[in-house]
């Protein structure tokens, strides 16, 4: 089997999205973080916003259907199993 680990920190699962289409598996999503900080004399707020996309072409022995994907403390997993004959 094949095993894709993508490190993305600070990315809730809910704004990654994983597809495939034509043999071509994509990891795509979109970080948005801010943060504000008031002391005497100022009022700041960061925002930061950024599109992410990586994509892996794949051989064509893998199976589709039983691809798994977790993610653990900003990192996601994908199991991809081979077929077997």
């Amino acid at each position: 089997h094949f095993v894709i680990r993508a490190d993305i920190p600070g990315v809730s699962p809910e704004d990654i999205d994983i597809t495939m289409e034509q043999g071509v598996l994509t990891i795509k999503g979109e970080r948005k973080h801010e943060s504000e900080e008031e002391k005497e004399g100022y009022h700041r707020i960061e925002r930061e916003h950024g599109t992410f996309m990586r994509r892996f072409a794949l051989p064509e022995n893998f199976d589709a259907g039983q691809v798994t994907a977790t993610s653990k403390d900003g990192v996601v997993e994908l199991t991809l199993p081979m077929l077997s004959y």
